[in-house]
C-alpha cells in the first residue's frame, strides 16, 4: 500500500506532467509577419476583436530576413513569407506546409532605379540592392534573363526593404528590388520603376507557412486564426473605406494609396483559393522552383505535394 506522502508526492508529479502538456498544447501560436498589405487582413481581424478569444500573437518585424530567422530558430510557429522562400525553407526542412494564400502579385514587386538608367541593359557595371533572402533574389534573377545580363554584371548589394530609401538617397546603390509601399514611396520620390511582377513568367505568390508539428498540436488555433482572416476578407470586400482607414496607418500610408496598392495585389477570394490549391498550386511551385534552380536558388528538386495540406486535414 503507497504511504499517504508518497501518494500526495505522486500525485504532484501527474499533475505537473498534466500542466506541463496542457500548457504545450494551449501555447500561443507566434505569427510573423513584415509591413505588406497582402498580410494586412490578419491585423484587420485581429482590430475586428476577430482573435480576441483565441491564442494567436501576431508579431511583425521588419524584414523578410528576420521573419526566415526567427522560424528557423524555433522563436515562430507560422510566418508569412513569399512562395520562393517557402521554398527555400522546404529545401532544408521537410515539415513545411502551405495553408494559405495571401495574395499573388499584379506589379506591387518592382525594380526601382535611379532617373538616369533608362533600360535594363544599362544595369550593367551598377549596384544593385537586394534582400537575398526574400522574393529579391528570385527577382533579380528574372530582372537579369530580361536584360541579357550575368550577375557578375552587377554589382549586387545585400540590403533589405527598410533600407533602400536611405541607400538611394545616398547614392549607395543605382538601384534596389523592392516592393509595395516602399517602392510606391520610392516613385513619389522620383525613382522609377523599370520592371514589375506583372512582367513576370510566373508569378510572386504570398503564403502563409507552418510546420507539421503546428498542424497538429496547435491546430484549434490555427483554425481561429484562418476563419478570422475569412471575416476579414470579407469585412474588406463588404466595407472598403472602413477597412482602409484601420489598414492605412500601420503602412504608414493614405487610404488613397492603400487602395491603389490593393490594385496592383489579387488577393484570391475563399472559393478561388480553393481552386488554386486543388489545381493550379502544385504547377505553380514547380514552375517557380524551376526558374530558381535555373538561376542557382534551389539546389535540388523539390516535391511540391509535400508542400501542400493532406486534404483530409480538418483546416
Amino acid at each position: 500500500m503507497m504511504r499517504p506522502g508518497k501518494r500526495i508526492l505522486y500525485l504532484l508529479v501527474i499533475f505537473a506532467s498534466l500542466t506541463a502538456c496542457n500548457s504545450q498544447t494551449e501555447k500561443p501560436l507566434r505569427v510573423g509577419t513584415i509591413p505588406w498589405a497582402g498580410y494586412e487582413l490578419l491585423y484587420l481581424a485581429r482590430d475586428l476583436q476577430y482573435y480576441d478569444n483565441a491564442q494567436i500573437q501576431l508579431k511583425e518585424l521588419a524584414t523578410n530576413t528576420e521573419v526566415i530567422h526567427a522560424f528557423r530558430q524555433g522563436q515562430l510557429d507560422m510566418v508569412t513569407a513569399t512562395l520562393d522562400s517557402a521554398l527555400q525553407l522546404a529545401e532544408t526542412q521537410s515539415d513545411i506546409k502551405i495553408i494559405l494564400i495571401f495574395n499573388i502579385s499584379n506589379g506591387a514587386d518592382k525594380l526601382m532605379v535611379d532617373p538616369t538608367i533608362t533600360s535594363l541593359k544599362a544595369l550593367k557595371g551598377k549596384r544593385v540592392g537586394v534582400e537575398k533572402s526574400g522574393v529579391g533574389a528570385y527577382m533579380l534573377a528574372q530582372v537579369l534573363k530580361a536584360a541579357e545580363l550575368d550577375s557578375s554584371d552587377i554589382s549586387i548589394v545585400p540590403t533589405t526593404v527598410n533600407q533602400h530609401s536611405f541607400l538611394l538617397k545616398n547614392q549607395r546603390v543605382d538601384a534596389v528590388i523592392s516592393f509595395d509601399p516602399v517602392a510606391y514611396k520610392l516613385q513619389q520620390q522620383g525613382y522609377i520603376n523599370l520592371f514589375d511582377s506583372r512582367q513576370l513568367p510566373a508569378p510572386i505568390v504570398d503564403v502563409l507557412v507552418t510546420r507539421d508539428s503546428a498542424l497538429k498540436l496547435q491546430q484549434k488555433s490555427i483554425q481561429q486564426l484562418l476563419e478570422g482572416y475569412w471575416k476579414a476578407r470579407n469585412y474588406l470586400t463588404e466595407n472598403p473605406q472602413d477597412a482602409l482607414i484601420r489598414i492605412a496607418p500601420r503602412l504608414e500610408i493614405s487610404t488613397e494609396e492603400l487602395e491603389l496598392l490593393y490594385q496592383k495585389l489579387i488577393l484570391p477570394e475563399r472559393e478561388r483559393q480553393q481552386y488554386i490549391f486543388n489545381q493550379q498550386l502544385k504547377i505553380i511551385i514547380e514552375s517557380v522552383a524551376k526558374m530558381m534552380m535555373d538561376a542557382g536558388l534551389l539546389e535540388k528538386e523539390l516535391d511540391s505535394q509535400q508542400l501542400l495540406v493532406d486534404e483530409k486535414m480538418d483546416l
